[in-house]
């Protein structure tokens, strides 16, 4: 669902404000920019920070055990939690509350214009 990035001898998974790799047979190293994903990561048992650094702005590395499978998982589940995230690239468009011209399927009278009035009815 997300960006795998691939090079010779690494291999990341995410976005990002999220982001993981494998440091050794087993051993994943997350990163984030984001406080939200930083706190949730720092709830879990199964994750202990390894690094806090950043000037002038947010980033923490944390290090969980685990497979791919989990890892990839993990970073899905909290990147779909989080969006209301302008990084997504989509917003949700409201319709429009005006009546307008709009195409409906042909009918025996072969009019294929009709007009929206207010409360459904179509001229």
């Amino acid at each position: 669902m997300f960006a795998r990035q691939s090079s010779s001898d690494s291999e990341t998974f995410g976005r990002p404000e999220l982001c993981a790799w494998q440091v050794a047979p087993g051993v994943f190293w997350i990163q984030t920019t984001e406080p939200q994903f930083s706190r949730k990561l720092e709830k879990r048992e199964d994750v202990h920070r390894v690094e806090v650094n950043g000037v002038n702005h947010f980033r923490r590395t944390f290090e969980m055990r685990g497979t791919w499978r989990k890892i990839r998982r993990i970073i899905d589940r909290y990147l779909l939690s989080a969006g209301d995230q302008v990084s997504w690239g989509f917003w949700l468009q409201g319709a429009s509350k005006q009546p307008g011209s709009i195409s409906i399927a042909a009918r025996s009278n072969l009019r294929r214009q009709a007009v929206l009035l207010p409360g459904g009815a179509l001229l």
